[in-house]
């Protein structure tokens, strides 16, 4: 009877740390900061370590001691008719000397004007300096410059990354763990929504570390064509006027001519015709 009681017991005990052993495996792990409970397994971290290269990283920028701020301008300046390609090499020569990058040149001419606009990335600590000497090249017509604070952003995308982060190790601790298909499909299914997440919060992070490291200056070079000289057009013009007037008049005054001459020499033809008739008879 005891041996019975004892093998019962052992039984009920298997059971029980059984059932615990499900539980941790296939376990619901709340996560108040994304709306839902991770349930399964995640991929291996492997993926992760190319997504980790993929942008300057967590270490990449002290975000909570330093400001991330990124600066923006745009200038138009006029030149002098004939100079457009002069100054053009001049600020090509500008841009070498602050060692900044000309990643982006288009001319375009229309009737009023020609013009070049250029695409600068610069130093921030260059931007003033670099703004002057350009003003200098002729007459700035207009001149704008912007400065925007991602500080607080970008310290929510680390913080969003660094959580995925912690997620996706979570799932792979369970992945190790899953012991049947089921429990890896549903884990494999997780593991691609974080890293999608993951990877987008990556990009944005990374576009403001290029976009605080480098500002962007949009330079436009114009030059102004002059007025077209109008006082030898408009004779021209007046003499056409007036040949296609006389003509209309001339076309006009033959249609009136042969209203009335029509008349007339019809008339004669008959009073000829009847003359030479009565002529004829006469002689005979």
């Amino acid at each position: 009877m005891d041996s019975k009681i004892a093998i019962l017991a052992f039984a009920a005990l298997f059971m029980f740390f059984g059932c615990i052993g499900m539980d941790e495996v296939a376990g619901n792990y709340a996560e108040p900061d994304y709306g839902y409970a991770t349930k399964g397994v995640a991929a291996a971290p492997a993926p992760m370590v190319a997504e980790e290269a993929y942008y300057g990283g967590a270490d990449s920028y002290d975000y909570e001691s330093d400001q991330m701020v990124i600066k923006e301008g745009s200038l138009s300046v006029n030149v002098e008719t004939g100079t457009l390609e002069e100054k053009k090499d001049e600020l090509t020569a500008i841009i070498d000397d602050y060692n900044a990058e000309l990643s982006y040149i288009r001319f375009n001419e229309y009737n009023t004007e020609k013009r070049y606009a250029l695409t600068v990335k610069i130093a921030p600590t260059k931007f003033d300096s670099f703004m002057e000497e350009v003003s200098a090249l002729g007459e700035v017509k207009s001149i704008d410059s912007s400065v925007e604070d991602v500080t607080e952003e970008y310290i929510d995308i680390q913080t969003r990354i660094e959580n995925l982060e912690e997620e996706l190790d979570r799932l792979n601790a369970l992945y190790d763990e899953a012991d049947n298909v089921e429990e890896i499909l549903m884990i494999e299914k997780e593991v691609t929504r974080v890293q999608t997440s993951l990877e987008i919060y990556q990009r944005q992070a990374l576009d403001l570390e290029r976009r605080s490291a480098q500002s962007t200056i949009t330079i436009y070079l114009i030059e102004e064509k002059p007025a077209l000289e109008t006082d030898l057009i408009m004779p021209l013009e007046e003499i056409l006027n007036l040949f296609f007037g006389a003509l209309s008049f001339a076309i006009m005054l033959l249609v009136g001519l042969a209203g009335f001459l029509i008349p007339i020499v019809l008339v004669f033809l008959v009073l000829r015709a009847i003359y030479r008739a009565i002529s004829k008879k006469k002689k005979k």
